[in-house]
């Protein structure tokens, strides 16, 4: 599928009915309009509309009673004044379906980890302390450094279900070399694979080809060491790169990637008017992060396949997830003329392991440099201040990381449209017949640490 097509418009008539939710007419107009000779863009467009509405509908399946229910078995006295001020200030994800508005699946959840007033009268934390971050930080502040030794293992499992007996391609995410993350070995990987990228690989795995007559997982187990360095990007002293191995910045840290790192006229309307007046590029990066941490919400998204525009969306709607935000801040450097490059894997403190992405910026002064603005937008709703400053040019060391691009590809390719053809966090799994979706398998993480 070509997801770089979602960033050339529609025709306005078939437009107006995905809009309008009457999503069977709307199918109807393409499957005619696709018998005609059009432009390759807007047939590969008009054949990624049609993809967008046979599997959109899957992560809208409430309708506003069932999530009022949802929301009452929170919130028993929650009212219905309440539920229009949380659509009315932007909190709601929904979808006109066929005449009825339906509501995304992970509504409460978003708004129990990052509403305050929802999840204080559900009598609920906003989100995770995670004290670790805050001894990181501090042994970071007071030693210029931090060094942690990773030890993670991965396993990945098809699911009873959706399992059967033949031929399986897998491929599992292990750790890479990163400006911050150094002395990476495999040390096992189970059952053996046929390939182990290579370093240099922007979305490095691990990559089995078995034929199983019964189920069994695939692991791997990679030690490596975070070396971390801190720094106060908008200080005046100690000026020096800090990442002096990090790989140069090339043209492509400057340029858009379609769909997700578009460079909209809104896109760049906004870098111009938070960048103002302010001509030094580490303070206008730090104009992007501020607004980003400040404004736009955090919440749970649908698959970023089924969104059009990823740094647009999170710019318009001000809401989104860790990538969701990593790719607005992304994009309006870019815009700026600052380069800017993802980094994603997992945030993986001891028993608190999960899917996360990030940001780094460049500047001369500093050289490459991360900002995390999910973690940021966290303590600023936590009330840590001083935790939402240090994300702007740090990190803590409870990171794997396996992505240094975003649509990085697989070495070798897949051969199936992959479950996330952007990020790979899970894994990848397909048979002869297709690639399986993210909910017919598992990929579970579990690390052990050491500070050195």
């Amino acid at each position: 599928m070509n997801f770089q097509s979602l960033s050339a418009p529609l025709p306005q008539d078939i437009e107006s009915y995905v809009a309008s939710g009457q999503w069977a007419i709307a199918r109807d107009m393409i499957e005619t309009r696709l018998t005609l000779d059009l432009p390759e863009m807007l047939r590969e467009r008009l054949i990624m509309t049609r993809w967008f509405l046979d599997n959109l509908a899957a992560d809208y399946p409430l309708n506003e009673t069932e999530l009022l229910e949802a929301i009452r078995r929170e919130i028993p006295d929650y009212s219905d004044d309440d539920f229009r001020q949380l659509r009315n200030l932007g909190w709601l994800d929904s979808r006109r379906i066929e005449g009825r508005r339906m509501y995304f699946e992970d509504t409460v959840p978003s708004l129990l980890k990052a509403n305050p007033e929802f999840a204080a009268r559900a009598g609920k934390p906003l989100s995770p302390s995670r004290p670790l971050l805050d001894e990181a930080m501090a042994i970071m502040k007071r030693d210029g450094h931090l060094n942690m030794e990773m030890r993670l293992t991965t396993t990945l499992r098809i699911k009873d279900e959706a399992f059967h007996p033949g031929a399986w391609r897998v491929h599992l995410p292990i750790p890479s070399p990163a400006p911050q993350q150094q002395d990476v070995v495999v040390e096992d990987v189970q059952p053996k694979p046929r390939h182990i990228a290579r370093e240099s690989v922007p979305q490095r795995t691990a990559y089995f080809e078995e034929t199983l007559s019964e189920n069994r997982p695939f692991t791997a187990t990679t030690r490596y060491v975070q070396r971390l360095v801190y720094c106060d990007p908008l200080s005046q002293d100690n000026q020096r790169v800090i990442y002096p191995h990090a790989k140069a910045p090339t043209k492509e840290d400057l340029e858009p990637q379609l769909p997700h790192l578009a460079f909209t006229p809104y896109l760049t309307a906004l870098a111009k008017e938070l960048v103002g007046d302010e001509v030094i590029p580490v303070r206008q990066a730090k104009r992007f992060y501020d607004f980003i941490t400040g404004k736009v919400l955090y919440s749970y998204v649908r698959p970023y396949q089924l969104i059009e525009h990823g740094a647009e969306y999170a710019a318009v709607n001000l809401r989104g997830d860790c990538g969701i935000q990593a790719l607005l801040f992304i994009a309006l450097c870019r815009i700026t003329g600052i380069p800017a490059r993802w980094q994603s894997g997992l945030y993986a403190a001891p028993g608190d392991e999960g899917s996360h992405d990030w940001a780094w910026f460049y500047t001369e002064t500093w050289g490459w440099l991360p900002a995390d603005c999910s973690f940021g937008g966290a303590g600023r709703r936590g009330g840590n201040a001083e935790r939402r400053e240090f994300y702007f040019g740090n990190l803590d060391p409870y990171r794997a990381v396996f992505n240094h691009a975003y649509m990085g590809a697989f070495e070798p390719e897949q051969t199936y449209v992959r479950h996330d053809p952007y990020d790979n966090q899970r894994g990848e799994v397909e048979n002869d017949e297709r690639g399986l979706l993210g909910s017919e398998y598992t990929t579970k993480h579990s690390d052990e640490v050491k500070l050195l």
